[in-house]
């Protein structure tokens, strides 16, 4: 019996690139694709714009400084009606000595030294530049937890010079530190009735802080 040879007819060229055909006989490039890269097609969203006080936030957040701006910026209006110059000014020539000042900042640094019989050194930053403060023991004692705790805070005192050095000696405190949140929220900082802070020792309402001081003993 001899048996029969078939042979399958070479495919052109043609037909190589275009092995698959649509359900009416219509090839498709072999590397043309099929189908879109997405599963399920989604809407776009259009994402509202994060404001600069939000950048500055997460900046601080992530790695406690922003090239942006600087925290303080954002409630200069409202330091302003409390009565707070900025911290540069604190060294104007015009200021005499024992003039009664008020300064605001976050706490970058407390000291407490041992040799120092009590009395407590406070950095506060503002935009502008540091504040050096002086809180003698009595002050401390009737403001304790505002002076430990608090991350943004507004200080009154009497200015003492002695050549180059100039300090704030502090008299009374306001804890602003609630008012950091803010900063997330442009809405919540326009609202006159959450900045009304008063020169007393109150409570402040829990916050998410930016950044925490340096403190030393």
């Amino acid at each position: 019996m001899i048996g029969i040879r078939t042979t399958r007819p070479k495919a052109s060229a043609k037909d190589e690139a275009t092995p698959d055909c649509k359900e009416d006989g219509e090839k498709l490039p072999l590397l043309k694709p099929h189908m879109s890269d997405e599963l399920f097609p989604e809407p776009a969203v259009a994402l509202p714009v994060m404001q600069l006080s939000e950048h500055v936030v997460e900046d601080y957040v992530a790695t406690g400084l922003s090239l942006k701006e600087h925290p303080v910026r954002f409630f200069r209006d409202r330091l302003t009606t409390l009565g707070a110059m900025r911290n540069a000014a604190l060294r104007s020539d015009s200021l005499r000595q024992d003039a009664r000042v008020t300064v605001a900042g976050l706490v970058l640094v407390r000291q407490r030294p041992g040799t120092a019989k009590g009395v407590i050194f406070m950095t506060l930053e503002d935009e502008t530049d540091i504040a050096n403060i002086i809180v003698w023991p009595k002050a401390f004692e009737q403001n304790r937890r505002i002076v430990m705790t608090a991350r943004f805070l507004a200080v009154r005192g009497r200015l003492q010079r002695a050549g180059l050095v100039v300090h704030a000696v502090a008299e009374s405190f306001v804890d602003l530190s609630a008012e950091l949140p803010t900063l997330r929220d442009s809405a919540l900082r326009d609202r006159a009735d959450l900045f009304a802070p008063k020169f007393s020792g109150g409570h402040p309402l829990d916050t998410e802080l930016l950044l925490r001081s340096r403190d030393f003993h």
